[in-house]
């Protein structure tokens, strides 16, 4: 497992090195009223595993609102791009002690019996209805990044609803149909964030 405080052990793929991310500064211009921090309750202690993290934006976001993050990602590629950027990023951002990553499947995780206050999932949308593409960066992650199927996902927010104790948070596209019903939503413009309770 690594931590803020480390140096990427490899280069990402040279295909990817030039990948501009979006701006963590701008991310954070609303603090705790941003519907991300809403959904994930961030405030500073409050442990949140991000199971399907990729590039990392969204966890260094909560990190960055003093959240302790612990960042999964199952894909070998993603996860060096990810490695890197989280070492780059610790120049910029004051992290330590709040942020870890590891190359590793989230539910081998859950299996250690880890302490997590929020599971925050944020699986792959699949194909975009429209016929806009997603930015660049999302793209690339797309094809890069193991899927999560549709009739795969209700099972894992049960298996993440007896993992976290305050709550679990599902990233959806903003009109797509819930993967169950859940507890509360949380919107923004072109997504919404589902929540459910734990068992």
């Amino acid at each position: 497992m690594a931590s803020i405080s480390q140096t990427p052990r490899s280069q990402p793929i040279t295909a990817l090195r030039d990948l501009r991310l979006p701006n963590i500064r701008q991310r954070l211009r609303h603090g705790r009223r941003s519907p991300l921090a809403r959904a994930c309750a961030a405030a500073p202690g409050q442990r949140v595993h991000d199971a399907f993290a990729g590039w990392g934006t969204d966890g260094l976001v909560l990190a960055a609102l003093g959240c302790h993050v612990h960042m999964s990602e199952c894909s070998p590629t993603v996860y060096e791009v990810l490695h890197s950027r989280l070492a780059r990023l610790a120049k910029f951002h004051d992290l330590a002690g709040t942020l870890t990553w590891a190359l590793e499947d989230a539910q081998a995780k859950w299996r250690d019996n880890p302490l997590f206050d929020v599971v925050y999932l944020d699986p792959m949308f699949g194909a975009h209805p429209k016929t806009a593409l997603p930015a660049k960066h999302m793209q690339v992650l797309a094809a890069l990044a193991h899927e999560v199927g549709e009739d795969e996902t209700p099972a894992l927010v049960e298996d993440a609803r007896r993992v976290a104790s305050g709550r679990v948070v599902v990233k959806r596209r903003a009109h797509a149909a819930p993967h169950q019903r859940p507890d509360w939503q949380i919107r923004a413009r072109s997504i919404r964030f589902d929540i459910y309770r734990p068992i």
